[in-house]
């Protein structure tokens, strides 16, 4: 039996609540980054000069929510000083306990309906219960139907007398402009990192946590502007550690990032042409469980710095402003397609090359390869070989120094056709090694005249960019100048397609022979 005592113990137990709950703004002046809109609002609760209906448009995270519980507070505080609430009184004590009936906070994202908003026009018609107003506060309102919106309208036209809206959402241009030339609009702001890193020194050291100057720095750098998020992330950093300061590293860890130092690296091979080593990177990248997207977005602020800092860095990187800022786009581009593609590594690798290629990156050993052929180049030499079909392919050959040399290489005719295949692949790999490394996923077939590229079905992504057309167009001259001009392309879905295993796909097998050897199991990838 339980008896009194223990089931009070039971329920007195104190609940954990989270750190950006407990550090939540309860005064305006507690409001960091938004100086304007607070003292929009302070003024107005002095001077009792209450709008009917405001709007609270911007990021998540910085405090549209906050200052709307806050303002609630505020217009029906029973002691205000200067505007803010005293969090002392009844009323202020009923709202803050959500006890209130007459302060509502409303998703609109699940009550978005028109049935919702008629409930709240016959609420809205009532007297406040025990409140100088009564405070509808609805968040993301921009999640309304168009329906709920009209209905909507009627009461903002003609608001009942002690009656408050309070209106936040990420999307403001969501909302019919109806609707917002109604209300008092303010436009938060990101808060300034600076700001932010004050703010999240002060917590620690009310809170006891040990940090590193370092780690708040990143912190505040990866908040985007926001509040919020540091606060969570540094409550996870706090319960990552256990023991010890929190340091750079164990944020790193934790978040799945990189630091400076490998970005740094990856942009040195990257303006070098270190096509290999850019690779190596990004499969370190993969395998250590990092973001990609997040890397890739310290590598596009890490350009954008370079782009801004232009006359500092002129003499230490070898790019024009023009290659800078094409280096940019390029990796912009690059992350938007990020999210809609399913094999990540595959796309950023192919992605670098080509932004690679396309700013005449790409070294081969130590000398820079040399521009590749225009497109009226190719059909010149195309059309050359046509004219001589019985003359034996070549290839170029390195002279002693390494760099390329006009004399050939002939194809013996009695090659296997995987040799001559593999002569082929590795010229496209040194010209275009995004080409490349499409082709490495499928598997080549010479029928006759016709050389099919067969590929997995999973595998439609690098089917589709080898049916490009400048991509195709390479691919056919390549084959035609090597194989003979009779010889026609035909790239095609094939069940039962071979191709390479990858290195991962290599350890994958070793592992499970190894796991049916000794009767075991793999119980974490990485």
């Amino acid at each position: 039996m339980f008896t009194t005592r223990g089931v009070r113990k039971l329920t007195n137990r104190p609940v954990h609540r989270s750190l950006y709950r407990r550090w939540r703004p309860q005064r305006f002046s507690e409001v960091i980054g938004q100086e304007e809109t607070i003292q929009t609002l302070r003024n107005a609760v002095s001077a009792s000069e209450i709008s009917h209906a405001y709007l609270f448009a911007g990021e998540r995270g910085i405090g549209k929510t906050t200052i709307a519980r806050i303002l609630a507070r505020a217009v029906n505080c029973l002691d205000p000083a200067g505007g803010e609430p005293c969090n002392s009184c009844a009323n202020c004590t009923a709202i803050s306990n959500q006890r209130s009936l007459d302060v509502m906070e409303i998703d609109g994202a699940s009550n978005r309906g028109i049935d919702h908003i008629r409930q709240l026009r016959e609420g809205v018609n009532f007297a406040p219960a025990d409140l100088r107003y009564k405070v509808y506060i609805i968040d993301e309102v921009h999640m309304l139907t168009n329906e709920a919106f009209n209905a909507l309208l009627k009461t903002l036209e003609e608001p009942p007398p002690q009656v408050l809206f309070i209106f936040a959402t990420t999307a403001p241009y969501k909302l019919p402009a109806t609707i917002v030339s109604r209300c008092q609009a303010f436009d938060f702001k990101k808060i300034p990192p600076a700001k932010i890193e004050m703010r999240i020194k002060d917590i620690c050291q009310q809170e006891g946590i040990a940090i590193e100057d370092a780690a708040v720095a990143l912190l505040s750098r990866k908040a985007d502007g926001a509040l919020r998020d540091p606060l969570v992330m540094l409550e996870q950093a706090t319960a990552f550690t256990q023991e010890g300061p929190i340091i750079v590293q164990d944020l790193l860890e934790m978040l799945g990032a990189v630091g400076p130092e490998f970005v740094a690296s990856f942009f040195n091979a990257l303006i070098k042409g270190d096509h290999q080593q850019v690779l190596l990177q990004i499969a370190d990248l993969v395998e250590r469980g990092k973001e990609i997207e997040l890397f890739l977005g310290d590598l596009i602020s890490f350009v954008r710095d370079m782009i801004v800092r232009d006359g500092e860095e002129t003499e230490k990187v070898n790019l024009t402003v023009a290659q800078r800022i094409e280096l940019c786009q390029g990796l912009l581009l690059l992350k938007q397609d990020l999210m809609r593609s399913i094999d990540q590594r595959i796309l950023v690798e192919v992605g670098v090359l080509g932004i690679m290629n396309e700013l005449g990156l790409f070294t081969r050993g130590s000398d820079a390869i040399t521009d590749l052929p225009t497109k009226g180049a190719s059909e010149s030499q195309n059309d050359e070989q046509r004219s001589q079909p019985n003359t034996p392919p070549l290839l170029p050959t390195p002279n002693e120094d390494g760099a390329d040399k006009a004399t050939p290489v002939r194809i013996a005719a009695d090659d296997s056709f995987a040799k001559q295949w593999e002569t082929i692949f590795k010229m496209i790999e040194q010209e275009r090694i995004s080409i490349a490394a499409f082709l490495s996923e499928g598997e080549p077939r010479l029928d006759k005249n016709r050389l099919q590229i067969a590929f997995d079905r999973k595998y439609s992504f690098h089917k589709e960019s080898l049916e490009r057309r400048e991509n195709l167009q390479y691919l056919v001259g390549m084959v035609r100048r090597y194989l003979g001009s009779e010889i026609d392309v035909d790239i095609r879905f094939a069940d039962g397609a071979i191709r390479r295993p990858s290195p991962t796909e290599d350890l994958q097998k070793k592992a499970e022979l190894v796991c049916q050897v000794f009767a075991g199991k793999i119980v974490k990838e990485e």
